[in-house]
């Protein structure tokens, strides 16, 4: 089974799964996380450095692109990353999706401070 997270904007919430991966186990063992986000182009990244205690949650299978809904981490900088029709800058840990569309409500709302990542 997946595991289920949710993703609290604060003005709405997206539920998401992350996959059966060592990337995105770690990271569930980790939640919750409350990130400050940058917005770059159709995608939110932001550090979860202070979570992992200095350490990164290692690299297993980078990908270069993600679609809409998809959350990433990367170690270079140990962020999270919620595309939403962006392409990545450089190869990522492809860790969880977005469920349906609910991701499009990003595209309304592309102005978002902060998310607290949780469990479901």
């Amino acid at each position: 089974m997946k595991n289920r997270i949710i993703l609290d904007f604060g003005s709405f919430v997206l539920d998401a799964e992350l996959f059966d991966t060592v990337i995105a186990e770690k990271f569930f063992q980790h939640l919750p996380y409350q990130v400050n986000l940058t917005h770059w182009g159709n995608e939110f990244y932001g550090p979860i450095t202070e979570k992992l205690g200095g350490k990164d949650l290692g690299e297993e299978n980078p990908e270069p692109d993600i679609p809409p809904g998809g959350i990433a981490y990367t170690n270079q900088g140990n962020y999270v990353c919620i595309f939403f029709g962006q392409r990545p800058a450089w190869a990522v840990e492809y860790i969880g999706q977005i469920i349906d569309d609910q991701w499009e409500k990003l595209v309304d709302n592309p102005e978002q401070a902060s998310v607290e990542i949780r469990v479901k």
